[in-house]
């Protein structure tokens, strides 16, 4: 048993060890989303990262001097124009990404922008235009590569319609639907396909803003969507239940995904009425807080992991483009459905 286990341990550490990324790349951004949840992932990866480019020479500085052999540097065109760069991370202000993601596609690098990646769907258009000679964008929609959602999408048959709130504390620094909100929108749109909104109602409360949603997609599934600012980060909250013929999913801040059956009926008679109902609940993906590693993190049940692994991935030609699964064209709908709330709330008001 002893040398089973001592096998399938140096599989396990093998596997680790054959997962190196010989390019190089540069990562523009140094603020408190890419120290927390980017810059960790690329670490553990081992990912050979040639620049970093902040906006100050002071910063560049900073950098090189702490964190040798990285370059800090200002000068974003210099590292465009390094031929040895296999692809970049942009993670700056939402503002600048259209820009920088546009400038560096023009240079016919690969790139990684977080989100958002553009304000409109006609820049997403311009963007889309500027991939060219094989190079591609990979947006950073994370929850697209979380392991529950990307189950789910697997697992779930003829749905019939869904809830979904995701609820925030005050966000006053940006645009909260194109910043925060675009991720439930492109969640739903992942899950169940193109939708128009039906009705949305905003909503003023003292410190943040509510959205109502009910939509239709392409598949008849309706949807009813919260989506607001006006609680507390200390307990903001991601909730998506599913509910089908059969029984229902539920999913709790990407960090589990379960099954519960419904109980059967008898001439229109509910049996749970007459005999009781033991539940069946099927835990089907779960994040366990007390093993610290890998497939246990945090950044890997929100898919942050995943999707820095996949553009990797792209950039070295270790998988197929339609592993993709947030190229510029698979955000056209979502998109859309931002563009349809903001043209209904600006119509109602």
């Amino acid at each position: 048993m002893k040398k089973l286990i001592d096998v399938l341990k140096n599989m396990r550490k093998q596997a680790f060890l054959k997962k190196k990324y010989s390019g190089e790349y540069a990562f523009v951004g140094i603020g408190n989303h890419s120290i927390n949840n980017l810059y960790p992932v690329l670490n553990y990866l081992g990912v050979n990262l040639k620049y970093i480019v902040t906006k100050t020479e002071k910063n560049a500085a900073t950098i090189s001097q702490n964190f040798s052999p990285v370059k800090g540097t200002a000068d974003f065109d210099a590292v465009l124009n390094d031929p040895a760069i296999n692809g970049i991370f942009i993670c700056a202000s939402p503002q600048a990404h259209f820009g920088l993601a546009k400038k560096a596609l023009n240079a016919e690098k690969n790139v990684f922008v977080e989100k958002p990646i553009c304000s409109t769907i006609q820049e997403l258009s311009i963007l889309k235009n500027t991939e060219k000679n094989g190079t591609f964008c990979l947006a950073g929609m994370q929850k697209r590569y979380s392991p529950s959602y990307f189950l789910l999408k697997k697992k779930m048959k003829n749905p019939l319609y869904y809830t979904y709130k995701y609820i925030t504390g005050a966000y006053p620094e940006g645009d909260e639907v194109l910043d925060l909100f675009i991720h439930p929108l492109d969640v739903s749109v992942f899950l169940f396909g193109a939708a128009k909104i039906d009705s949305a109602k905003k909503i003023i409360g003292k410190n943040g803003i509510t959205y109502l949603i009910q939509l239709t997609h392409q598949n008849n599934v309706t949807g009813m969507i919260e989506l607001s600012t006006d609680y507390s980060w200390n307990y903001a909250e991601e909730r998506l239940m599913i509910n089908t013929e059969n029984g229902f999913f539920t999913s709790e801040n990407t960090e589990n995904l379960r099954w519960h059956n419904k109980p059967s009926m008898f001439m229109n008679i509910p049996i749970e009425k007459v005999k009781g109902f033991t539940s069946q609940i099927s835990t089907l993906y779960e994040r366990n807080g007390f093993l610290p590693v890998k497939d246990h993190n945090q950044l890997y049940s929100s898919g942050y992991f995943s999707e820095i692994e996949k553009f990797l991935d792209l950039c070295e030609n270790k998988c197929e483009a339609e592993s993709n699964l947030s190229s510029l064209k698979q955000l056209e709908e979502t998109y859309k459905i931002i563009e349809q709330l903001k043209s209904n709330i600006s119509h109602l008001q």
